[in-house]
């Protein structure tokens, strides 16, 4: 018992459960990371896997058909779906409400490789978008127009007709598009 117990904890923000889990994924961050060599473009999104086991980092989502899920961060090869790198959300760090949750996924493996990155409004913020640029990583997302350091044209834009956009460029690396889809 005093091995399992040593080893529980070296283990960052898991119980004694997910910690027998860690070595397989582990396996299988390396295998992702070494059998493929990605293209330039790649995708990044959340992935849910539905879990019903008893395990301290599942989620729940009482708004879902299947309610208890496992949060994962994939980084994903969008010509062919192949998973690069992926990282298990394993809760709270210290029981303090977390904040750029989307910002958490491993940067390493794009910085100053001249990858497009694709994504959800989940992952996109401003400051992220300027950190990843001055790494030679370029991104294209959805954004939410409550979302901080947005400029005010395109979040208070009133388009009314389908088609209708407004663009804003920041010098000349960053833009910005509203538009009205239907």
């Amino acid at each position: 018992m005093l091995p399992i117990l040593q080893k529980a904890q070296t283990v960052d923000n898991m119980d004694m459960t997910s910690c027998h889990v860690r070595p397989f994924l582990e396996d299988v961050h390396v295998q992702c990371r070494t059998q493929y060599d990605p293209h330039c473009e790649t995708s990044i999104d959340e992935a849910m896997v539905a879990y019903t086991g008893r395990l301290s980092i599942k989620q729940y989502l009482p708004l879902k058909p299947t309610k208890r899920w496992i949060k994962i961060w994939a980084q994903a090869d969008p010509h062919n779906g192949f998973l690069n790198d992926f990282q298990v959300y394993t809760g709270r760090a210290n029981n303090k409400v977390e904040t750029g949750l989307g910002e958490r996924s491993d940067k390493r493996y794009i910085w100053g490789k001249n990858h497009h990155v694709y994504c959800d409004n989940y992952f996109s913020s401003v400051p992220l978008f300027e950190e990843l640029l001055e790494n030679k990583t370029y991104a294209c997302v959805t954004v939410r127009t409550n979302r901080k350091y947005l400029p005010a044209g395109v979040t208070q834009a009133k388009l009314k007709c389908q088609g209708e956009m407004v663009v804003l460029q920041k010098e000349g690396s960053m833009m910005a598009v509203a538009w009205h889809d239907k």
